[in-house]
């Protein structure tokens, strides 16, 4: 998928979808013969069966489409099953640049799968935990425990323990727990 604009003046749009539905707004565009792109990315979740590898999309509720700016070739978008609107700052339809295009396609694997850096994480960092049983929790980075999981420092009932948790489930960027 070639991500420019062309000589058409054609230019990436950003799709509103209604919830859940951005396999199906994508399955209706592309009928109407709009180009598309659906960015998605592979998570894994824990279940009530363990841990499951699941495909979601990328930016939940969004669907990339690349038309002409004007009110006919974008008007067909608004009527389409699964499309909620299409993003508008003001009266104008919002251009979304084709260097962000590329750059997300340029990440994306063989899978069909945007494939995202994992954090670079050094030891004291405050990281926070984002599912499973300890979300929303806060901690300090330790180490690496093993290709995909992490050592970290927390502080549970008053005391400081180890944990190891997969990496996926972190983010950075918050301020220390404790001192």
């Amino acid at each position: 998928m070639n991500a420019s604009a062309d000589v058409l003046g054609e230019a990436w749009f950003a799709v509103l979808t209604k919830p859940r539905g951005e396999a199906i707004a994508l399955q209706h565009l592309q009928r109407q013969q709009y180009h598309c792109f659906l960015p998605r990315v592979r998570h894994q979740r824990r279940t009530g069966r363990g841990m499951q590898n699941t495909v979601e999309p990328l930016f939940p509720r969004y669907v990339f489409v690349r038309a002409r700016g004007d009110g006919w070739t974008l008007g067909p978008v608004r009527s389409t099953r699964g499309v909620s609107g299409v993003v508008r700052f003001g009266g104008q339809a919002a251009h979304v640049p084709a260097s962000v295009i590329a750059h997300i396609l340029g990440r994306t694997g063989p899978d069909g799968c945007v494939e995202l850096d994992a954090p670079e994480l050094r030891r004291g960092d405050p990281v926070r935990i984002t599912e499973g049983p300890l979300a929303g929790m806060a901690a300090i980075f330790d180490s690496a425990s093993g290709g995909e999981r992490v050592r970290l420092l927390m502080e549970i009932l008053g005391e400081r323990v180890a944990v190891v948790v997969p990496r996926a489930q972190l983010v950075t960027g918050f301020r220390r727990a404790w001192a």
